[in-house]
C-alpha cells in the first residue's frame, strides 16, 4: 500500500522541479521574439525544448532582419547579432536603404557601421552630392565652407569655391564694411567682383606702432568659440586631405561641427591646432581683432542680463500663478463661511479688505512686475541680435585674413 504513495509523491516532485522550464518555455512561445528564444535557450541549454528554441530564434531572427527598412534599423540588429551570415544580409538592406533615403546623417551612419561594403563608394558619392546640393541651395556661404573643409581636391571644389565666393560677395555687399572688404579680398583675390570690391575701399592714415597680432589673434581663439570651431575646422580639413583611407569619420566629425555654431566640446584632433595672419593682412586682422574684444565682452554680459531676466520671469509666474490659486481658494472659503456665518474667516466688517481680494491685488502686481520684467528682456534680446550680426560680420572677416598655423 506504501508503494503508490511514494511513486505519486516522486510524480509530484519531479512535475514542481521541471515546471519554472515549462512555464519559461511556454512563456518563450507566447512571446515568440529572438530576445525570448534568446534568454530560453541561455537559461535552459540543455532542455527538451533548447533545439526548438534555436531554431525558433534563427528563424525568428532571420524574419526580425529581412524587415530592416532603415540604416537604424540594420544598425539595430548588428549591435545585438554579429552571425555572419545575418551581417552581410544587414548590410545589404543597410545599402539600399542608404540608396533611397534623402537623409544625409543616414549616409553617415551607413559610412561608419558598413563602411568595408561593397557599395560604400557609391554611398559617398551620393553623400558628398547631398551635402553640396544643400549649401549651394543655402543662402548663407557658411555651408559651402563646410562643404569645402570635408572635401578637399574634390571634382566639386572649383564649382563651390566660387559659389562661396558669389555668396560671401551678396553678404559683404549688403553689410558694408570697409573691413569686410578687406577680409574679402584677401580670401578671394582671384574673384570676378574683386576689382570691384577694391574700389569700395577708403584710403585710411596709416596705423601708429606695430601691434603684436599673433599674440592678439591667439588670445581672440582662446575666448571665442566661434573662432575656435573654425580653427578646428582647418585642422579636420587638414588631416581629410592627409588621409590616405576613406576619411569618413573625419568628416562626419566636421559635419556635427557645423551643427554647433559655438560648440563647448572639440574633437582632440584640434588639442594642437592654431591660426596665423595671412600674408600682408596683418593690418586688417589687427583692425578685426581690435574691434572683436569689446564686443565679445559685450555679448558675454548682454547674454548674462537675458539669462537673469529668464530667471526673474519665472519667479513672477511661480508668484502669479499661487496668488491666483490663494485667491481662489480663500474666496470658496469666505462663501462658504458667509453662508454658514461663523468661522475665523465670518463676521468681517463692513469695508475691511477680503483676504482674497488681497491675494487678487497681489496677483495684478506680480502680472505688471512680469509685463516689466518681460518688456526690459525683450529689450536686450533685440541687443544681443544685433550685437550677434555684428559678432558674425567680424567673426567672418578675421577667418578671412587667416591661414592655418
Amino acid at each position: 500500500m506504501r508503494t503508490p504513495s511514494l511513486l505519486s509523491s516522486i510524480v509530484v516532485v519531479l512535475g514542481c522541479a521541471t515546471s519554472p522550464e515549462i512555464t519559461a518555455w511556454r512563456m518563450a512561445r507566447e512571446a515568440d521574439t529572438p530576445a525570448a528564444y534568446r534568454d530560453y535557450t541561455t537559461r535552459y541549454p540543455s532542455s527538451d525544448h533548447a533545439e526548438e528554441a534555436r531554431e525558433r530564434l534563427a528563424v525568428s531572427e532571420q524574419a526580425r532582419v529581412r524587415k530592416a527598412s532603415s540604416v537604424a534599423d540594420s544598425v539595430g540588429i548588428l549591435k545585438t547579432n554579429r552571425d555572419p551570415k545575418t551581417v552581410a544580409i544587414v548590410s545589404d538592406l543597410a545599402f539600399q536603404a542608404a540608396q533611397a533615403d534623402n537623409s544625409i546623417e543616414s549616409q553617415y551612419q551607413f559610412l561608419e557601421h558598413f563602411g568595408d561594403h561593397r557599395g560604400a563608394p557609391a554611398v559617398r558619392a551620393r553623400l558628398e552630392a547631398l551635402e553640396l546640393e544643400r549649401a549651394v541651395q543655402d543662402a548663407a556661404p557658411s555651408r559651402l565652407e563646410f562643404f569645402l573643409y570635408r572635401y578637399p581636391g574634390s571634382a566639386n571644389e572649383p564649382r563651390a569655391r566660387a559659389l562661396l565666393a558669389e555668396k560671401s560677395y551678396l553678404q559683404l555687399k549688403e553689410r558694408g564694411s570697409q573691413l569686410g572688404y578687406k577680409a574679402f579680398l584677401a580670401r578671394f583675390p582671384d574673384s570676378p567682383r574683386a576689382p570691384e570690391v577694391r574700389g569700395w575701399i577708403r584710403s585710411a592714415a596709416p596705423r601708429p606702432g606695430t601691434p603684436d597680432v599673433q599674440a592678439a589673434l591667439d588670445q581672440a581663439v582662446g575666448r571665442s568659440r566661434s573662432l575656435q570651431r573654425h580653427t578646428c575646422a582647418l585642422a579636420l580639413s587638414a588631416a581629410v586631405k592627409a588621409s590616405a583611407a576613406p576619411p569618413d569619420a573625419l568628416r562626419r566629425q566636421l559635419h556635427e561641427l557645423e551643427q554647433e555654431a559655438a560648440p563647448t566640446t572639440l574633437p582632440d584632433a584640434c588639442a594642437a591646432a592654431g591660426l596665423r595672419a595671412r600674408p600682408r593682412h596683418e593690418g586688417t586682422l589687427a583692425e578685426a581683432l581690435e574691434a572683436l574684444a569689446p564686443l565679445e565682452a559685450l555679448r558675454e554680459e548682454q547674454l548674462a542680463m537675458l539669462e537673469v531676466y529668464g530667471q526673474r520671469e519665472e519667479l513672477a509666474v511661480a508668484a502669479a500663478t499661487s496668488s491666483t490659486a490663494l485667491a481662489d481658494d480663500l474666496e470658496t472659503a469666505e462663501l462658504s463661511e458667509e453662508v454658514l456665518g461663523s468661522g475665523p474667516l465670518g463676521n468681517v466688517d463692513v469695508g475691511a479688505e477680503k483676504g482674497s481680494q488681497s491675494a487678487k491685488k497681489a496677483f495684478e502686481r506680480f502680472q505688471a512686475v512680469q509685463a516689466v520684467i518681460r518688456r526690459d528682456r525683450d529689450a536686450v534680446r533685440r541687443m544681443v541680435g544685433e550685437g550677434e550680426v555684428l559678432h558674425r560680420a567680424l567673426v567672418s572677416y578675421v577667418i578671412g585674413c587667416v591661414d592655418a598655423r
